[in-house]
């Protein structure tokens, strides 16, 4: 009986390994693929430990609904600015003027460069060298696999090309400056079980994925390069760090879903990507390409999240006008792309009000109603 008792022990935790999945590279991008995600910024609902746990768990991400982005993947020789990266792959638009160029190796998926505006948003439209690459999907991946990389990129941007107004910030006016970008991911595959998004569920495994982002400014003053970090008061510098979830499947190109949770307490999920699947009534917004703003979730009650995108770098005012047309909010933000902030919206009145996003010339972009309730 004891060994008939351990065979079926044995049976079980067989069956258990066989069911967590192996990811291949052939879930890596290829030329010609388009993927579509949708983006939820303020997902509801979302227990990214369900049970306390992650092995053999189920999850239920089945209310999401957001935003359609479509990714086009092309050979990298049909980029603008192949040249600069010759070692590359693939090529993705991103934005309205940017390119990021991919490398893929048997195990890796990388990012080697990309040419679009500059990290600090001086408004110049720069080729960027990342060396060595950010590795975004690797392959084999298990569960309990765990990995580290680290990614760098060094931008020196000559004083004449600095936009006016910038230099007053020094008291001696820089040669040039230098922007230090160091991106250190810790990865560790920790969880399987299935996924439930809208229109499917997935058999997955879940990699935890911590990632330092470290930036630097040093400016030249003759031969001799000094680190001013902590003595400007640039918004793009210093340390942040992202903790992330990614969920995959052995036959999807897409992640499953990506979701990000707050550093301090990770249970808090703050954003959720996740593959389309053709369910139309969970897509509120499809992203075209073109520079917008978009507040979520619509109605709202206590807060929302403002998203603008495809936007030219540079410095943007957002307004909220009540119904009346009386400005009661605002903001101003340096925006490289896409910028995603958070608004309390407690003081404000159960009602109508029109929200709107300003370049910084003060021409309105995009003008929409926002709709205040109350419990």
């Amino acid at each position: 009986m004891k060994l008939t008792l351990l065979s079926f022990i044995l049976s079980l935790f067989t069956l258990s390994v066989t069911a967590q999945i192996t990811v291949t590279n052939t879930t890596f991008p290829a030329a010609g693929d388009t993927l579509k995600t949708v983006f939820d910024g303020m997902p509801t609902g979302i227990i990214i430990n369900p049970n306390g746990g992650s092995i053999d768990a189920s999850w239920d991400f089945s209310g999401l609904q957001g935003m359609l982005t479509e990714r086009v993947f092309r050979p990298a020789s049909e980029g603008d600015a192949f040249a600069q990266f010759p070692d590359a792959d693939l090529v993705l638009n991103v934005g309205i003027a940017g390119e990021n160029y991919y490398r893929i190796t048997d195990n890796n998926f990388e990012l080697i460069g990309y040419q679009g505006p500059d990290p600090a948003n001086l408004g110049l439209n720069l080729p960027v060298v990342v060396s060595p690459p950010i590795v975004e999907r690797r392959a084999p991946l298990d569960f309990t696999d765990s990995y580290t990389t680290e990614g760098a990129v060094v931008v020196a941007i000559s004083a004449d090309d600095i936009p006016g107004g910038v230099l007053d910030t020094f008291d001696i006016t820089p040669d040039s400056l230098r922007i230090r970008i160091s991106n250190d991911r810790s990865n560790f595959v920790e969880g399987w079980g299935t996924l439930t998004i809208p229109g499917g569920t997935y058999d997955v495994i879940r990699e935890k994925r911590v990632e330092l982002t470290e930036t630097h400014l040093d400016i030249k003053i003759g031969s001799l390069w000094l680190d001013v970090t902590n003595a400007v008061g640039f918004d793009f510098l210093g340390v942040d760090t992202t903790t992330t979830y990614n969920f995959y499947n052995d036959n999807s190109k897409e992640l499953i879903a990506n979701v990000t949770v707050d550093n301090v307490n990770n249970d808090e999920v703050l954003f959720v990507e996740y593959k389309f699947n053709d369910v139309t009534t969970n897509v509120r917004y499809i992203n075209n390409g073109k520079p917008d703003i978009l507040a979520y979730p619509n109605p709202a009650i206590e807060s929302i999240r403002l998203e603008m995108m495809n936007l030219q770098s540079g410095k943007y005012k957002v307004r909220i006008y009540n119904i009346l047309g009386v400005e009661v909010w605002n903001r101003e933000y340096n925006v490289n792309g896409n910028r995603i902030v958070k608004v309390d919206l407690t003081n404000f009145r159960k009602g109508t009000y029109l929200y709107s996003l300003d370049n910084e010339n003060g021409k309105t972009i995009s003008t929409k109603r926002l709709i205040v309730m109350r419990p």
